[in-house]
Parts: structure tokens; sequence; C-alpha cells
């Protein structure tokens, strides 16, 4: 599956049609396995998680069979929602929706913990771009429990995410990690993130205020 340009990100039918003609688990950026130390870290077993533009990518699963037993999936496109609950319908405690990440109708401090693979810089690469992005920033903070955590992966390099994710308004912690990326071909890629901090993708990790509750 190739990625799309820019300009096709906030089009539904674009998605709708690229999931209909390739059903394919596609992984943005990299595979669980290129964070799962972080998930391990920052996510509790029993927690519930949110993974957001969560498309056709296996990282859910993979969490689940690693141990994190309740993940909500919600993604824009109800094509690709119904071809992962045709295809996880005996996996208990994965549950899928169809929602906006710009408007996400979920209760406030309901979720701990949210898990963003690409979901922010689509947003960025699209219309509207930073108003876009702050409205999902808004939602996840407002979604979170106190000592809640949102974990970002994204290709944007930390002098452009940390200006939208250090906004003060979501009373969060912001910390932020190299993540190599995956081999492809027969040349290993370069992993220089403090010279050329595009030579990685970024994990930011930002924690909300307050103590999260043991469970």
């Amino acid at each position: 599956m190739s990625k799309p340009d820019g300009s096709q990100y906030g089009r539904l039918a674009y998605w709708d049609q690229r999931y209909t003609d390739d059903k394919e688990p596609f992984e943005w950026y990299c595979n669980y396995n290129s964070i799962r130390e972080h998930c391990h870290e920052h996510f509790r077993p029993h927690g519930k998680i949110l993974n957001v533009g969560c498309g056709n990518s296996r990282v859910s699963e993979d969490m689940h069979f690693d141990g994190f037993k309740d993940i909500v999936n919600v993604d824009l496109s109800g094509v690709v929602i119904q071809q992962m609950i045709d295809k996880t319908q005996s996996l208990n405690g994965l549950s899928w929706q169809v929602m906006d990440a710009r408007y996400m109708e979920l209760d406030d401090e309901s979720f701990d913990a949210v898990l963003d693979k690409g979901m922010i810089d689509t947003l960025l690469s699209g219309d509207n771009s930073v108003e876009s992005a702050n409205k999902f920033c808004s939602h996840v903070a407002r979604i979170l429990k106190p000592g809640g955590i949102y974990m970002c992966l994204s290709s944007g390099i930390p002098n452009e995410r940390m200006t939208m994710l250090s906004n003060q308004d979501y009373s969060w912690e912001v910390h932020y990690f190299p993540v190599p990326k995956p081999v492809i071909s027969e040349v290993e890629p370069k992993f220089n993130p403090t010279e050329e901090p595009t030579s990685c993708y970024w994990l930011y990790t930002c924690k909300t205020g307050g103590d999260d509750e043991e469970g």
C-alpha cells in the first residue's frame, strides 16, 4: 500500500477506497516491536487504551497478545473499521468505532492512555492542518484520566512537534525519544538523531498531571 500525498488525507472517500482496494495490514512508520518497550513502560496492562487512527495496522492485535486487554480503536473510515471487526471478533477486549479524531465523542477522563501512530502527522498534512491538530490534542487532553499518557509516534522532529505538544492548555509533561526507522533494503538507514533529526522517527510521551489509579 503506497503512502498517499497530503492533499488526500482529509478525504473520507479516499480512505474508504484505499481500504477497499487493499485489505493487507499496513503499518505507519514501524511495527509494534519498535515501540513495545515504551508501551510497557507507560501503559498498564489492564488500563483502558485508545488507539486513534487505527487503520488496518496490527498494532492493537500485537498489543492484545502482549498483555494489553482493553483497547478501543477508532478510525474515520467505516470500511476499515468493519474489516477489523470481522478480523478480530475472537479477540476479547478489542473494540472498534467509526470516529473523527477531531470530534471524538468520548467521555471526559475515560482513558488511561492514548496511542497515536501517525494520526497527528496525518492531520498536519491535510486541510486546516494546525486547527485540526489542535482540536485533536484538545480532545486527547480531555479524555485522559489524571496521570494518563498520550503516546505519539511521529515523523515530525522535536523542533516542530514540541511547539504544538507543549501547549500549556493541555496540562501535560512532554518527553521525546528517537525511534530508528525500519530496515527496508540492504542499506541500513542512518540513525543520528542529534545531528540529523530526520534520520529517525520520534516518540512523544505527554503525561497529564495528577496520580493515575492502580488497577
